[in-house]
């Protein structure tokens, strides 16, 4: 491809989901800007739940999802480009290592882009359900 050429938000969102499920950190890193500003929105309690700012705190985020989630589906039902944002919805399953238990959710997720890299990510998904696989048997 050349270098040149624009890329729509969700070439350079699909991009980033397509590195990132190749469990390479440091070229899932490279398709963000250094103050890239990363949200997945829940319970505090959960490990992968929060905010981080640039990239050494999204690469802490991205060594903590394989020791606690072995992803089962994910799956995309929708891109939507407008502008310089991606939208995408579609639906996720997941072990969740820890408890063994399944989490299933449909998602959607916000990505701005800038210079054909993610300044700004939010992950929204079920997170009390997300919350409650992340809990012991005997507490529920």
């Amino acid at each position: 491809m050349d270098n040149n050429q624009i890329l729509k938000p969700s070439q350079v969102v699909k991009n980033y989901l397509d590195t990132f499920f190749s469990k390479d950190i440091e070229k899932t890193l490279d398709c963000l800007t250094d103050d890239v500003v990363w949200q997945v929105q829940g319970a505090a309690k959960v490990p992968t739940i929060g905010t981080r700012k640039g990239k050494d705190e999204v690469r802490a985020w991205l060594e903590l999802f394989p020791v606690n989630f072995k992803p089962l589906e994910f799956n995309i039902e929708r891109f939507f480009d407008q502008d310089d944002e991606c939208v995408i919805t579609g639906h996720v399953k997941h072990q969740i290592l820890s408890t063994d238990r399944i989490f299933a959710s449909d998602f959607a997720a916000v990505c701005r882009i800038r210079e054909g890299k993610i300044c700004s990510y939010k992950f929204l998904e079920d997170s009390y359900g997300l919350w409650e696989s992340f809990q012991s048997n005997q507490l529920l």
